[in-house]
């Protein structure tokens, strides 16, 4: 009998790519938000992770083996503009999540963010650095951190950052997608010169999480993509790949725009300690877009 696996935010970038690589290998059951996500996913079931009656309910219904925690308030200047509903999602709904898989014996990987660190250092972050949250989403995310492990020590804690890859839901861009629309409508792409990311494969991480879901590790690990960019390089660099006109990426300063919340300049994480566990890279950014770029053709 196969085993049951919990995605929790199972309709958003990543947990939808969990959901397709664990499909065939476990019993896959996926929630979603209905007031964010609409409800015409019906396959899937409908949490409110911020509400102990439901998440409760939902463990005690499916008992699953494993649970995969993807759901997130992830609009950064959304959060740092409702703070209470960032931290009923990211903070408090990561804690009732870790209570009931204590409770019913499920093994849980939930995943974090870069933006737990401030972006002061100027090498990647590793595992073993002191997180400085600067915003409301990455001081909630942070505490969600902490709850999870505090209260399910054996848990596991994916980092991942910046995640692009084909999005399941109309209108739900991430940082390639937003940055390709404009190139294909031939608009200039202004991207801040003075920000330093680790874009990651939303397809890539999505296997990672899975293989660190059945190993016997747990803790804190990053699973960024390797690379360490400034915007305007990503920018350029999905131009290449997808043949669009390198020249529409304009490099501008972050103090050019006025926005609600902080972001670290520098939030590149150290991948290494999760390749050497399994044996393999992270996936570039380049092979990353490339793999895109075939999907892309064969939907088509």
């Amino acid at each position: 009998m196969a085993r049951k696996l919990l995605v929790i935010g199972a309709s958003g970038l990543l947990g939808s790519k969990v959901v397709a690589q664990a499909r065939g290998r476990y019993d896959v059951i996926g929630t979603y938000n209905p007031e964010v996500d609409g409800q015409d996913l019906w396959r899937l079931e409908a949490l409110d992770i911020g509400s102990k009656d439901e998440v409760e309910a939902l463990f005690k219904k499916f008992s699953p083996d494993v649970a995969i925690l993807t759901a997130a308030m992830t609009n950064v200047d959304a959060c740092e503009k409702n703070p209470t509903v960032a931290n009923r999602v990211n903070a408090s709904g990561p804690a009732l999540v870790a209570r009931a898989c204590k409770a019913s014996g499920t093994r849980l990987v939930h995943v974090s963010t870069d933006y737990v660190f401030d972006g002061r250092k100027t090498r990647k972050y590793t595992e073993t650095d002191v997180p400085r949250p600067i915003s409301v989403y990455g001081s909630s995310k942070l505490a969600g951190e902490r709850s999870v492990l505090s209260t399910l020590p054996g848990a596991v804690v994916s980092r991942t950052a910046v995640l692009y890859g084909w999005n399941p839901l109309e209108g739900k861009d991430n940082f390639v997608t937003w940055v390709l629309k404009k190139l294909r409508k031939g608009e200039k792409v202004p991207l801040f010169e003075d920000q330093s990311i680790s874009p990651t494969f939303a397809d890539d991480v999505a296997k990672t999480l899975i293989d660190l879901s059945e190993m016997d590790v747990s803790g804190m690990w990053h699973t960024s993509g390797p690379d360490c960019l400034d915007r305007p390089s990503c920018g350029r660099m999905i131009a290449r790949v997808f043949d669009l006109d390198e020249g529409m990426v304009a490099p501008v300063p972050s103090a050019s725009v006025s926005l609600p919340a902080k972001r670290p300049r520098y939030s590149c994480l150290d991948a290494s300690k999760v390749e050497r566990l399994l044996n393999r890279k992270m996936m570039s950014f380049e092979h990353g877009l490339k793999a895109m770029k075939e999907q892309e053709g064969k939907a088509r």
